[in-house]
């Protein structure tokens, strides 16, 4: 699996746990400039935390050699990101991350009553049929990075089930999630299974139950790799969904990462009131 280059000039990273293929991030035929596709890979990498606030960026040499473009380009695609404000051009330094992400909304408990027979993948509500057309496009046991290991309270470097999905229906992909499991849940089910079954089902099947669930609903653009797996144009509007399921313990078992292309997904949320009040600022939710 490839490596992300990272500047000699920055400070010590784990390696992502989900796989960045650089190789087929930029496309030929795609009219969007090479710098703008080399920024919106960057961007959302930073808005994904995968580089926090005060890491350094890869220097304009790694962008060229992993990307295999011209210093000019590779130049032009972060001063983009310091434009907007994401980094901090520091001479003889680098290029520092200086966003800061939001916190996570919680959007109450997960009820039997749930429409739809409770959350699936995602958030998605929507008939059995469409779980027969999953593709598993990746799945394997990798070391948690840091944004996964606090998502689902870990050690940095423990194993994890990782497994890249999409899901068509009539024909046209609705969906791309990643999953990442802690790895003795991720054990009692199989790749095979999970060519058949949303993740929601495998955890009924093995006796796992669902208590609580934390979503983020924000909007990203689509580098290469999305508009390939959602067959849209690189820079297209997505809705984005991360999610943390936890148990009746209270602990993570599931963090989620959905991508949604908004013409072809509906998102339905119903907040169940307890005690004559809603959970959180009714401003916020």
């Amino acid at each position: 699996m490839p490596k992300r280059v990272v500047s000699k000039r920055a400070r010590s990273q784990p390696a992502p746990a989900r796989p960045a293929d650089t190789t087929n991030m930029l496309g030929g035929q795609n009219r969007s400039p090479l710098y703008h596709q080399i920024y919106l890979i960057l961007r959302s990498r930073i808005l994904d935390g995968e580089y926090g606030p005060g890491d350094y960026l890869p220097g304009e040499r790694d962008l060229e050699a992993l990307f295999q473009v011209s210093r000019i380009t590779a130049v032009r695609a972060l001063n983009e990101l310091a434009g907007e404000g994401l980094v901090v051009r520091e001479r003889g330094r680098g290029t520092r991350v200086q966003f800061v992400a939001r916190g996570i909304v919680a959007r109450g408990p997960v009820e039997p009553g749930f429409p739809g027979g409770g959350l699936r993948d995602g958030g998605e509500k929507v008939s059995s049929q469409i779980w027969a057309d999953v593709t598993v496009h990746e799945f394997n046991y990798l070391k948690a990075n840091r944004t996964v290991a606090e998502a689902l309270k870990l050690a940095e470097g423990d194993l994890v089930q990782y497994a890249a999905r999409s899901w068509r229906f009539e024909s046209r992909p609705f969906n791309f999630v990643l999953t990442y499991v802690p790895e003795d849940i991720g054990r009692l089910w199989s790749k095979k299974e999970m060519e058949t079954y949303p993740l929601g089902t495998l955890f009924e099947k093995h006796g796992v139950r669902i208590n609580l669930v934390q979503e983020q609903v924000t909007a990203t653009l689509a580098d290469m790799l999305l508009s390939q797996r959602l067959e849209v144009s690189a820079g297209s509007p997505i809705l984005k969904i991360k999610r943390i399921a936890f148990d009746a313990a209270g602990r993570p078992i599931e963090f989620v990462t959905g991508f949604y292309p908004p013409d072809r997904y509906q998102y339905e949320v119903t907040l169940p009131r307890k005690g004559g009040h809603v959970r959180g600022r009714p401003e916020t939710l």
